[in-house]
């Protein structure tokens, strides 16, 4: 068209005069960090959800994943529900298995910890934050790299232990991931050293005595000799 400048200038020139469309995906965006986020040591805990819609069981299932930001340990919880009596225990399983917790936890904005379409916890789920002595965060809108560690080992365990796992079960699933994290994630190598060498020198905080008491219910069929099967376990 005839400009004689280059484009880097002839850019400059569009945003000085503002001449830009407003874009709310790139305007939320602005001022927060695009690529490696600084997280110290035993700061932070990143929580989601993996939807599991067909598995060997013939069931759907859900596994929880919480990874520490700053070394990307990351362990797993397989669930049958979402729901938040299944999170809570979820999160303390998940929480044994990592050896401690972060004085902070980062969430998307999963109804069952955050009020929809606000920054406020839930009242149900405060108790829960103090019981652990943690904060809990909300990812903001439109900013799916803050927690873009727990994502990262989502997709890292769907390949490479999920898509060929050969388990029958919810039981033989939860063993399976937990070699997985312990013998392959663990041994990923990072700034020199293995993701499980970092996580053992961040400074964790010890969990209570005792698990957060809740209700968990769940759905069975009786079996024809009076038992019923849950967690593995059988009874009358």
């Amino acid at each position: 068209l005839g400009y004689e400048r280059s484009y880097p200038t002839f850019t400059r020139h569009i945003r000085d005069r503002g001449l830009r469309p407003h874009c709310e995906p790139c305007a939320s965006s602005n001022g927060r960090a695009h690529v490696d986020i600084e997280h110290p040591p035993a700061e932070e805990v990143q929580w989601d959800w993996l939807e599991l819609d067909e598995t060997p069981w013939g069931h759907k299932a859900y596994l929880l994943v919480g990874s520490l930001s700053h070394s990307s340990k990351s362990r797993g919880w397989f669930s049958e529900s979402d729901d938040q009596a299944h999170l809570i225990v979820g999160i303390h399983e998940v929480l044994g298995r990592l050896g401690g917790t972060a004085r902070r936890w980062r969430v998307d904005r999963m109804a069952t910890v955050i009020v929809p379409g606000t920054d406020r916890i839930q009242a149900s789920f405060a108790p829960v934050a103090k019981h652990y002595g943690v904060g809990v965060d909300p990812c903001p809108p439109r900013h799916g790299n803050r927690k873009g560690v727990v994502e990262k080992a989502i997709g890292f365990t769907t390949q490479r232990w999920w898509r060929t796992a050969r388990v029958s079960s919810l039981i033989e699933a939860q063993a399976g991931v937990d070699r997985f994290c312990a013998e392959i994630a663990d041994a990923r190598r990072r700034d020199g050293s293995t993701v499980g060498e970092l996580a053992d020198a961040e400074p964790l905080m010890a969990l209570p005595a005792a698990a957060y008491p809740v209700e968990v219910v769940v759905a069975r069929k009786v079996a024809a000799n009076a038992l019923v099967s849950v967690w593995g376990n059988r009874y009358s």
